[in-house]
């Protein structure tokens, strides 16, 4: 297709290459392939901008097109839909700098297509960020660092080494003293090398400083970023319970065989089958269209400006942990039993059908479902807006 001018035409552009994605896609699990020529793929489509400003280079897009397009990309590849999540995600929390300065950045970026990826894990609160000079020496250790081992720019968190307040820094990935530990070795999004990275005197200029001084209650990373976060972990779940639907599709047809008591000649026409694949469509349409309007209560909240308001943020807060508890609970059925609408020859690990469900297994433990429950139950039951903190 030519160059994508709507938010329909990225969306198809991002179905054609989660479609791309899908080939050969069993091989490259079983190996353990690094993703770089899709990464690649990516950057040339123009997609790694949706979220920049046209005037600045890139689409100009709003949140809710581009986790659509996250939606598509993990239906094709799961490790790599995550990973061009989290590109989004360091993209929107740029928006918190001052604008000359944010948009020397954006264009920078939207002009050499850098992938960003950070090094920020809020749990791993160990890196110390040591004045030297008019900079900063950063040391110590993250943990599940998503995306860092293919990022080109690194967003870094750290604490003041004096007084232990926070900055974010933005650092090339080459720069040196920064050291992934290639320790990524769990079930699912085994190619997305999420593990963890040492930093030894890295350096951190003044320039690159990108947020400074902050505290929990007023850091833009928890205030803007954290619905935006859980709202792109919502539909890569989707995604993946997406992806299995059409590959148990596409295998019923082309594979399938009836049962022999069912009276068909063909596994599609089985009307107990049919019947299955009804309710796994009806339960996915029912958490996409929850998920597809929480993130329109997002692009309201990143569009709000001067309108900002506790209440807005608490909405949208609300709006992305039910959609987020429904998706991940909706797509942990759907790539399970879709094992049922397939039957044991697709166990078979030529398929790697497996792989929808351990790619939602492994990143749905990102952060408690159960705590995001008790988020919506206070909200339901006593209006309390969820607080305002890295994971909330």
């Amino acid at each position: 297709m030519g160059t994508p001018t709507t938010a329909e035409d990225w969306l198809a552009l991002a179905r054609e290459i989660g479609e791309e994605f899908t080939r050969d896609i069993a091989r490259r699990t079983r190996t353990r392939e690094r993703p770089d020529a899709q990464l690649r793929r990516l950057k040339d489509s123009g997609l790694t901008n949706l979220a920049i400003p046209r005037e600045l280079g890139g689409a100009g897009q709003r949140w809710s097109l581009i986790v659509r397009t996250i939606r598509e990309l993990a239906a094709g590849d799961g490790s790599v839909g995550m990973l061009y999540g989290y590109h989004q995600l360091n993209l929107v929390n740029l928006r918190r700098e001052p604008q000359p300065r944010r948009d020397r950045l954006l264009a920078e970026i939207a002009e050499r297509r850098l992938w960003l990826s950070g090094v920020v894990n809020p749990r791993d609160d160990d890196i110390l960020a040591t004045p030297d000079g008019e900079g900063f020496r950063l040391d110590g250790r993250k943990g599940f660092c998503s995306g860092a081992a293919f990022a080109d720019l690194l967003s870094v968190s750290a604490r003041h080494a004096r007084d232990g307040r926070r900055l974010m820094a933005l650092i090339p990935a080459d720069r040196p003293g920064l050291h992934y530990a290639d320790d990524w070795d769990h079930f699912g999004v085994e190619r997305s090398d999420s593990g963890s990275f040492v930093l030894s005197e890295v350096r951190a200029e003044p320039g690159e400083v990108i947020a400074n001084d902050l505290e929990d209650g007023d850091d833009f990373s928890a205030v803007i970023r954290t619905p935006v976060n859980q709202s792109a972990f919502t539909q890569f779940y989707l995604g993946s319970a997406l992806g299995a639907l059409r590959a148990a599709r596409a295998y019923v047809h082309r594979e399938g065989r009836a049962w022999l008591h069912a009276g068909v000649d063909k596994a599609h026409q089985d009307p107990l089958l049919v019947s299955q694949f009804g309710e796994l469509w009806i339960a996915l349409q029912g958490a996409i269209a929850l998920a597809d309007r929480a993130a329109l209560k997002v692009d309201e909240l990143l569009a709000a400006d001067e309108a900002f308001s506790a209440e807005l943020r608490g909405e949208a807060a609300v709006e992305v942990a039910s959609a987020k508890v429904l998706a991940a609970r909706t797509a942990l059925d759907v790539t399970s039993r879709v094992f049922e609408v397939m039957g044991a020859r697709a166990t078979h690990n030529r398929y790697a059908f497996d792989r929808f469900w351990r790619d939602t297994r492994t990143h749905s433990l990102h952060d408690p479902l159960a705590h995001k429950l008790l988020e919506v139950g206070e909200y339901a039951l006593n209006g309390q807006y969820p607080p305002v903190r890295a994971y909330t």
